[in-house]
């Protein structure tokens, strides 16, 4: 074994087991019982079709202590169950307060769904204390899945511009940004014929926004596509 590959492996060791001793982490997932500084609560929340604005049920919900400075830490579970019929999901336990303090916080969590996009975009969210006003509102909020293509076709004669802008939302605090391209090294960019394919959700408005730059002049362009599943769904960007 030459030598690089001997340091490697030592300092991953040392890594791992420093972060075992400091956090003392245990060695598998398991479930934690509260013993001490107990604190008993409700957490509350929903699975939700944000289209059709109806419960998603059977879908895993974890309850976790997490420290989230420890790369090699394993989650202390708590309490892992399944959304009801109407999508709901209620979490009633005793919880060691004291985690709080050491750093740790709670994480409720759904996981990757490949049949629709979630929100909040990491799947979880994070709980700082027992006041935490997060407690009883917890919404997860789901859209159904699809692609969309999407093709830039230049049509006016300039021959250049300062930036060209790309987008698309298909809800007013979320933006995808598909296309940034910019003046660079004294040359001016444009996509010609440029096709791309991005996701969002079905059967609503996905909104597609484009922004031209010329001399610090901006031109808007926006307009709207509803996509379905299983379709091909196709915008076409006429500039």
């Amino acid at each position: 074994m030459n030598l690089k590959k001997s340091v490697g492996i030592f300092l991953f060791l040392a890594i791992f087991s420093s972060c075992n001793l400091i956090y003392n982490t245990p060695k598998e997932e398991q479930l934690v019982v509260c013993n001490s500084n107990c604190y008993y609560v409700n957490l509350r929340g929903a699975v939700i079709d944000k289209v059709t604005n109806k419960g998603i049920n059977t879908i895993p919900v974890t309850l976790n202590w997490k420290r989230p400075a420890c790369l090699f830490c394993v989650d202390n579970m708590i309490n892992k169950i399944v959304s009801d019929n109407s999508g709901n999901f209620i979490f009633a336990n005793s919880i060691d307060t004291s985690y709080f303090a050491n750093g740790y916080q709670l994480y409720i969590t759904i996981p990757v769904n490949n049949d629709y996009i979630v929100f909040p975009w990491e799947n979880y969210f994070v709980i700082h204390g027992v006041t935490d006003s997060n407690i009883n509102n917890l919404k997860y909020e789901l859209y159904p899945r699809t692609q969309l293509t999407i093709q830039i076709e230049k049509q006016q004669s300039e021959s250049f511009f300062d930036t060209f802008v790309v987008e698309h939302f298909f809800r007013p605090d979320f933006q995808y940004l598909d296309r940034l391209i910019s003046r660079t090294n004294n040359q001016y960019n444009y996509p010609v014929n440029d096709t791309y394919i991005v996701e969002t959700s079905a059967d609503i408005k996905t909104y597609i926004r484009w922004t031209k730059t010329m001399n610090s002049v901006k031109t808007v362009g926006l307009d709207s596509i509803v996509c379905q599943k299983g379709k091909d769904n196709v915008y076409k960007i006429k500039y």
